[in-house]
């Protein structure tokens, strides 16, 4: 019992930290975002300039932007256009504070468990705030690039997936990765404790 009140006293404080540090968050998380927009970019006719944290320029706080340069051709020298992206860094904290605060508060029969769940939950981590924050961020340079090569303004798939986020779907795709790990990782403790169990593994 003590053990699980300390999980939810680090998931709590976890969410505090999110809550009031949602800039240094932002920074720290800056680079990922940026190799994250790089890969996307890759086979299209943009490309990632920056990634960075600056000051919003219509309200307080601060904004993640992403500095990005459209061509209308792949093999065009200059480019057409310059996009900046923003995303205001309290969006960008909503990924682990959700994630990490559910995983760590959902109950667990033993401390390995807890332990097996946080290292499965990092790759599926890395992977939610790529097609989260990361999209959120490059929608609007493949945007320009599409309306560049098509002259005309249409709903792509990059465009439909953002609005999804923005509709709440951000945080209906956190709380489905975080019970994704959950389950993940108590199939493989029953598995487990399934084949110690059986007549074959006493037998060894």
């Amino acid at each position: 019992m003590r053990r699980e009140l300390g999980w939810a006293g680090i998931a709590v404080a976890m969410l505090a930290v999110a809550t009031g540090g949602a800039e240094g968050y932002a920074r720290l998380a800056a680079p990922y975002y940026a190799a994250v927009a790089r890969l996307m970019a890759l086979g299209h006719p943009w490309q990632i300039v920056s990634v960075e944290v600056g000051p919003s320029a219509v309200g307080p706080g601060s904004v993640l932007v992403l500095v990005g340069d459209v061509r209308r051709h792949a093999g065009d020298a200059r480019p057409s256009a310059r996009v900046v992206a923003r995303v205001h860094v309290g969006e960008a904290v909503e990924t682990p504070a959700v994630f990490w605060t559910l995983l760590l508060l959902w109950p667990a029969v033993a401390f390995r468990r807890r332990l097996v769940r946080i290292a499965v939950g990092f790759p599926v981590f890395l992977g939610l705030e790529a097609i989260t924050t990361g999209v959120a961020l490059v929608h609007g340079v493949a945007e320009a690039a599409d309306f560049l090569a098509s002259g005309r303004d249409r709903l792509t798939l990059g465009e439909g997936w953002t609005r999804f986020l923005e509709a709440g779907g951000h945080f209906g795709i956190e709380v489905c990765a975080a019970l994704l790990v959950i389950v993940l990782t108590q199939t493989g403790d029953k598995a487990t404790l399934s084949s110690y169990a059986s007549p074959g593994a006493r037998a060894r």
